[in-house]
């Protein structure tokens, strides 16, 4: 009996250990859905699409199909520190500023063959690094912020979350694709992985980004 009990304790620990409990999924930024008014996954981008958008894209124009989805800020948040969210755990594999995008992070989730981009986003005076894991175990974390609008941290572009998540572990950075098929080979639709992984709005945060304010 008492052997049978033993055997009983250790299989509910190795069953819920942190190891085999499933890892908790967040949205990149609060009101996610709400943000998605521009340029969605595999949107076909070209002369059409900017006109009469010429005041939000002032200076670039990128075309092809979108490898991503642009998460928007809301009217009065233009002048406000907006917070971008770790997804879920894992290693930060790149930090560093990329010619249309500004501020990029990449960030390898824990047991995924996956790689989730941030563009536009800050990286000056960041705390992470590269090599550091973020663990989301006691709730979400912070990962940075929004880079200013057209500014060096958004490589002159409107103040946006680029969101993508790449089908791999490589370090992968194109924003658009030449083919709605190429896109489907390098990237999941942020939408669909993130439904699939239960992803829940991320509150309260954890974990102050920046070594200084």
């Amino acid at each position: 009996m008492r052997i049978i009990m033993f055997l009983i304790i250790i299989s509910s620990f190795l069953l819920f250990s942190p190891a085999h409990m499933q890892a908790t999924w967040y949205f990149p930024m609060k009101r996610y859905y709400e943000r998605q008014s521009l340029k969605g996954f595999g949107d076909f981008i070209d002369d059409n699409f900017y006109k009469g958008k010429e005041k939000l894209f002032p200076y670039n124009r990128f075309y092809g199909y979108h490898s991503a989805i642009d998460l928007e800020v809301f009217p009065d948040e233009i002048d406000k520190k907006v917070p971008v969210y770790a997804v879920t755990s894992g290693t930060i594999v790149y930090i560093g500023m990329l010619p249309g995008y500004g501020g990029v992070i990449l960030l390898r989730p824990d047991n995924e063959k996956c790689t989730v981009l941030y563009g536009h986003v800050k990286i000056k005076g960041l705390s992470f690094k590269v090599g550091d894991h973020i663990g989301t175990e006691a709730g979400p974390v912070v990962l940075t912020y929004l880079g200013e609008q057209f500014s060096s941290e958004t490589s002159k572009e409107r103040k946006h979350l680029h969101f993508g998540i790449h089908k791999g572990m490589d370090l992968y950075f194109r924003g658009h694709e030449s083919s709605l098929r190429r896109v489907n080979q390098k990237w999941y639709n942020p939408n669909y992985f993130l439904k699939e992984k239960q992803a829940v709005e991320p509150k309260p945060a954890t974990t102050p980004p920046f070594l200084s304010k």
